[in-house]
């Protein structure tokens, strides 16, 4: 993966001052799609995000990678410890600790946001900040997300996208409209990454 990074011509666009590697802020919960997580694991670390990880017997291998990476991990899904995940990355929000959450993750539907960043966004009040990305040449895996794979010297692009905020008294409907705000926001930055890399 370091190596495939290493061939790449990677850049970010969009509003990019959220990028982690622009500023180091635990002030911040990121979210992007399941099916690119190899590059966005490659580029952004050493900046000491928690990670939320499935449970299962792959997210036991990838917590291993992403510690070894410079990332903290916190194990649960939307279907299995959902809610001890949630509190643990709150908990690391308030020691200082960035979160990022695959909204998709960890077993879909592909690209349609569940609720998880949008609660912890209203238990902590703290933006979800998404972002897509996309290459120029890749490979497109039979996978349920369509997993991505950027070819070696192929040119990779982060987009930044606007904040979406939850107020701490947001009711249902209103927790519901902000998904549908982040589930836009997502669709939106993963098209522009894609035009870019065009």
């Amino acid at each position: 993966m370091l190596l495939l990074g290493s061939t790449m011509r990677i850049t970010e666009a969009g509003n990019c001052e959220f990028s982690p590697r622009k500023v180091r802020s635990a002030r911040a919960i990121y979210a992007f799609w399941h099916s690119r997580i190899l590059m966005a694991v490659c580029y952004y670390r050493n900046t000491g995000i928690n990670c939320l990880v499935s449970m299962g017997k792959d997210g036991e291998y990838i917590s291993k990678v992403m510690n070894r990476l410079g990332y903290g991990t916190v194990r649960g899904s939307s279907s299995r410890e959902g809610v001890k995940a949630l509190i643990l990355l709150k908990r690391g929000l308030a020691e200082g600790h960035a979160a990022a959450i695959t909204p998709d993750g960890p077993k879909g539907p592909k690209q349609e946001a569940k609720g998880g960043a949008i609660v912890l966004s209203k238990l902590t009040g703290v933006p979800v900040y998404p972002f897509g990305f996309d290459a120029s040449r890749k490979i497109v895996l039979k996978s349920w997300d369509n997993f991505i794979i950027p070819l070696p010297f192929s040119r990779g692009v982060f987009f930044w996208g606007n904040p979406v905020s939850v107020p701490a008294d947001a009711d249902e409907a209103l927790m519901e409209e902000k998904r549908m705000e982040l589930q836009a926001e997502m669709d939106r930055v993963t098209l522009e990454a894609g035009k870019i890399c065009r």
